[in-house]
């Protein structure tokens, strides 16, 4: 099991091939997304966990599976369960598909009342023409240091958000990327405040509309 001592751990070629493409081809369909660009910090975008669990259902029953919440809980060290239906961003897929894409230097903010951890998935990372990984690069603090965590696809990135703050380069030509991103917790019970907070950060994902989202 890898330590978690950083908060923050990487695993390569997590699924089985098999498993992976997939994963990869339902989350490849027509699915709708909601595209936001917030001047000088995101653009890209987001399908909601909502829609996946509509569209995308083999999408949904991955990021529940007890296999994957069984790995997750060995990582933390605590019994972790996924975040709940009313949030959005428990279970979405984050799509960069234009140039300049990306996402600046951020938490991922804890509103609940235990250990809030985020989980991601590299379904897509390329460039069209040179084959190559592309451009977007995710980047953490650790320390006074930036390290560039490698994303290839099927790799799995498991951090505690709250802790670590980390941002994703821009997009270039050509080139598109697209994350499964999870989020788990080992309380997820929230006060009426924390959920307004979720919902408020939302905007940064699903626009003005994340505000009228509740439990």
């Amino acid at each position: 099991v890898p330590s978690f001592g950083r908060h923050l751990i990487e695993v390569s070629n997590f699924l089985s091939e098999r498993e992976f493409q997939a994963l990869k081809e339902t989350a490849g369909g027509q699915l709708e997304g909601e595209r936001v660009n917030i001047a000088g910090h995101k653009r890209g975008t987001t399908i909601s966990y909502a829609r996946l669990r509509c569209a995308a259902p083999a999408v949904v029953a991955f990021y529940r599976s007890a296999t994957l919440n069984q790995f997750i809980s060995s990582i933390v060290g605590e019994a972790i369960e996924p975040t709940p239906l009313h949030d959005e961003s428990s279970c979405s897929l984050l799509v960069y598909d234009r140039p300049a894409d990306r996402i600046g230097w951020h938490y991922d903010h804890n509103f609940y009342n235990g250990r809030h951890f985020t989980a991601l998935l590299s379904l897509e990372n390329r460039n069209s023409v040179t084959g190559e990984l592309s451009n977007a690069r995710l980047i953490v603090k650790d320390g006074n240091a930036a390290v560039t965590v490698p994303t290839p696809p099927n790799t799995f990135v498991l951090f505690e958000g709250a802790q670590i703050r980390h941002q994703v380069t821009a997009l270039a030509k050509d080139e598109r990327r697209v994350i499964l991103s999870m989020t788990f917790c080992t309380d997820p019970s929230s006060t009426r405040l924390m959920d307004f907070e979720r919902r408020v950060k939302d905007i940064a994902y699903f626009g003005l509309r994340a505000l009228w989202r509740r439990s």
